[in-house]
């Protein structure tokens, strides 16, 4: 039966990486070496910025992972008190790496400023059973992460 039941999960926001002190003195050198480049062509706005983002860096580097409540019902997609109606969404994808702690469910959505939502699955979820409801309500497609997002897990975000 269509919607009979939902499914929820609890999920960390973020996967917290421990990292060593080579890290920030590499992402410091190299914030503080476009910062001087900035300069040197005579864009210090950018220099700024970019010395705000290596702080910000710094910052949500040490920030712990919150858990979040994640939901899919009849009604659309619901991530913490955010629903996303399944007319504003457009097909989803479930990516499930056996054993790995990143398993996500990435899902397409029609707004033009977040094209593509990514949802971590947790330890207690089913991608199985997430990706059989699913279906009842959106289309598969393979989706493929934004470049932002691939170049956040390489960096340990």
């Amino acid at each position: 039966m269509k919607g009979s039941k939902k499914i929820s999960w609890e999920a960390a926001d973020h996967i917290k990486t421990e990292r060593n002190t080579d890290w920030y003195w590499i992402v410091g050198i190299i914030g503080i070496g476009i910062t001087i480049l900035a300069i040197y062509f005579n864009n210090v706005l950018f220099g700024l910025l970019i010395l705000i983002g290596v702080f910000v860096i710094f910052i949500q580097s040490h920030a712990e992972p919150k858990m979040q409540n994640y939901e899919i019902n009849r009604k659309g997609i619901v991530v913490g008190e955010t629903l996303y109606p399944y007319s504003s969404l457009e097909s989803f994808w479930v990516i499930d790496e056996d054993g790995w702690d990143r398993d996500r469910m990435l899902i397409k959505s029609q707004k033009t400023f977040m094209p593509i939502i990514v949802l971590p699955l947790g330890e207690n979820s089913s991608p199985d059973e997430i990706r059989d409801y699913l279906l009842e309500y959106l289309d598969e497609e393979q989706i493929e992460e934004g470049f932002l997002d691939k170049l956040a897990i390489v960096l340990g975000f």
